[in-house]
């Protein structure tokens, strides 16, 4: 399994976490394809949680080079895009600003706990970063998710 993508929280939080250091084209055109067919069930305000962590890529994306890669992301109910920032430069993620493209936001963070608690801060309907992290553990488990595992 090259990588998971899918909704941790049902139309509320869609995750993308990565299993290899080096994302390929047919990852990323599978990723697309993934996030296309779950977003087609997004029919109230979500966010989009994306575990970089393990990248090997020192380069980190705009909200702008994202949303051109995958304009499906221009969502009318996406909220907020928290990306984990890879191991190598996480260290960066408190220096970088918060990018804004119409009601959408992009905020890096370099840990999951963090972006749990920036998910929990942000929406009120979201109870706790500890159940985030209780349901990430859960969600990164289960081999059986309904919208996408990208095997190698």
């Amino acid at each position: 399994m090259r990588y998971k993508a899918g909704w941790l929280v049902q139309n509320h939080i869609l995750a993308l976490t990565h299993f290899e250091p080096v994302v390929t084209m047919e990852d990323f055109r599978d990723i697309a394809a993934d996030a296309y067919m779950a977003l087609q069930e997004a029919t109230q305000p979500f966010h989009l949680l994306i575990d970089n962590q393990i990248i090997a890529e020192r380069t980190v994306a705009t909200l702008d080079s994202m949303l051109k890669a995958l304009p499906i992301l221009q969502h009318a109910h996406l909220g907020w895009i928290v990306v984990v920032l890879p191991e190598a430069v996480k260290e960066t993620a408190a220096a970088r600003q918060v990018e804004r493209h119409g009601s959408i936001q992009l905020k890096f963070v370099d840990s999951l706990a963090s972006a749990f608690q920036h998910l929990a801060r942000e929406d009120d309907r979201i109870d706790g970063a500890a159940d985030m992290e209780s349901s990430w553990s859960d969600w990164i488990s289960y081999s059986e998710n309904p919208i996408a595992v990208g095997d190698e």
